[in-house]
């Protein structure tokens, strides 16, 4: 995984305009703690779209 976080690090750097990242799986796989990571580094914003919260509006 290391080899992917780098070209995505090497993309967002070269980025003028602010980046879109979207990061989806299956359930436990770790995405939202490679959201906040990333939101952390970046000083951005996280947006969840939950797929059972959603569901529930």
């Amino acid at each position: 995984m290391a080899a992917p976080v780098r070209g995505l690090r090497c993309a967002l750097k070269q980025s003028v305009v602010p980046p879109l990242v979207v990061i989806l799986g299956a359930t436990g796989t770790g995405k939202s703690k490679l959201a906040i990571e990333i939101g952390q580094r970046r000083q951005g914003e996280i947006i969840s779209a939950d797929s059972m919260q959603a569901a529930s509006f």
